[in-house]
C-alpha cells in the first residue's frame, strides 16, 4: 500500500493536518489532525510502498519500543489512515 498522492501536511494553528492539495472546495468537517509521530511516519513513508512490518522497523529503529509493540502500533496508524481514505493499493 503507499499513501494516496495529492495530500500533504500542513502546520495550522500548530496543529499538524492533512490537507488536499489543489482543491478549491475543501470539506473542513473532516479534519485528519497527526502527532508528531505520525508526522514523521508520513515524512518516512510518502511516495513509498509500505506495510506494517514497514512501519514497525521504522518505528523501533526510532524509538525504544519492542517489535509487538511496534508492530501493534503500527497496525493501529494504517487502519487510521485507512478509516481516513488516504491509502491506496
Amino acid at each position: 500500500m503507499k499513501i494516496k498522492n495529492g495530500y500533504k501536511i500542513r502546520d495550522i494553528a500548530g496543529e499538524h493536518v492533512i490537507v488536499s492539495v489543489g482543491q478549491l472546495h475543501v470539506n473542513l468537517t473532516k479534519i485528519i489532525s497527526l502527532n508528531d509521530t505520525s508526522v514523521w511516519l508520513w515524512e518516512q513513508l510518502d511516495g513509498k510502498p509500505f506495510d506494517a512490518g514497514t512501519v514497525a522497523d521504522l518505528l523501533t529503529g526510532h524509538y525504544e519500543v519492542d517489535r509487538a509493540t511496534a508492530l501493534r502500533d503500527a497496525e493501529a496508524w494504517i487502519a487510521s489512515l485507512r478509516k481516513a481514505d488516504l491509502l491506496e493499493a
